[in-house]
């Protein structure tokens, strides 16, 4: 009987200790596996093994409801992956991690099951202040997603916005909630306030990371009516004088152009048509031309004159 116990003692003993020396050989696996999810995005992060960081790398999958395992990081030495381009924005997935070095490799670390649109984090609205009198208008802009428009995702949001007067935010503090994204907050005059906003989606009842506080002066309130009315007199006034004016001096340039002396009625024509008068005095009847005949005759006076000289002369004369 003792003999036979003898040999099973030392058989558990010899697997024991292979199985403890399988366990010292085996490569740690990564420690602190964790997600990081701001407006849709996703990279998984996780530590290296303890006093195992020399020549190792990291290989990371995903996998679906349906789908099977999908690397998307491998042979890396960067404690994280970037799976956002991989991903659905209504996805559901899981993500794993090991650790390899020459040919070893860890137990694969997992992550529990992740909603894409419910456990990402919203990061805070864009917000941009208008002053104008004793009236601030608040601009939102939605969050940026990575992978989808806000509006098709969370398409029932609201705006929460706090407001106080700079320095007293403590003890004088309101919020107003509004679908809208352009709010006009009617405050006090001549007062500094800041404003903080932040997205409440009904869809998973989220609240997004808060905006930074912005703070913007408000000017002068709303004058009185009479101060309005008076104000409107003066300038009405004013136009309807100068308007006057302009009119005055136009008709004293036109009355220097066109004056109302009338010229003699022979100019009057010839500016009027001076063509047709030149045509007129080139078209009228000539005068009529008188001439006389003065005959000239050789006289006594001793002189000899072989030929007979007539001189012939017209005198013209012009009625």
């Amino acid at each position: 009987m003792q003999s036979t116990v003898f040999p099973i003692l030392f058989v558990k003993v010899c697997l024991t200790l292979h199985g403890i020396t399988a366990v010292l050989a085996e490569l740690p696996s990564p420690s602190n596996i964790r997600i990081n999810s701001v407006n849709m995005g996703l990279v998984l992060e996780w530590d290296a093994p303890q006093n195992h960081t020399e020549n190792i790398t990291y290989r990371a999958e995903y996998r679906g409801l349906v789908s099977s395992n999908e690397v998307v990081c491998w042979n890396t030495t960067a404690q994280s992956c970037d799976f956002t381009s991989h991903l659905n924005k209504f996805g559901v997935y899981i993500f794993q991690v090991r650790a390899e070095r020459e040919g070893d490799t860890s137990r694969w670390m997992k992550t529990g099951w992740f909603v894409m649109d419910e456990h990402t984090t919203l990061g805070p609205p864009g917000v941009t202040l208008v002053s104008s009198g004793a009236v601030i208008e608040v601009s939102i802009n939605d969050p940026v997603l990575r992978i989808s428009e806000f509006k098709d995702v969370y398409n029932h949001a609201n705006f929460n916005i706090t407001y106080w007067k700079e320095g007293q935010e403590e003890k004088d503090k309101s919020t107003k909630c509004t679908p809208l994204r352009k709010v006009v907050l009617a405050l006090e005059p001549w007062t500094r306030y800041c404003v903080q906003v932040w997205v409440y989606t009904q869809r998973f009842s989220k609240h997004s990371q808060p905006s930074n506080v912005t703070c913007e002066s408000t000017a002068k309130g709303n004058d009185r009516p009479w101060v309005v009315a008076l104000v409107t007199f003066v300038v009405m006034a004013v136009a309807v004088a100068l308007l006057a004016l302009a009119f005055w001096y136009c008709y004293r340039v036109v009355r220097f152009l066109r004056p109302k002396a009338k010229l003699p009625e022979h100019f009057t024509e010839l500016l009027d048509s001076p063509c047709s008068s030149i045509l007129a005095i080139q078209s009228s009847p000539q005068p009529e031309e008188v001439y006389h005949e003065l005959r000239v005759m050789p006289g006594g006076t001793g002189r000899k004159h072989t030929d007979r000289l007539a001189v012939f002369e017209s005198i013209k004369t012009v009625n």
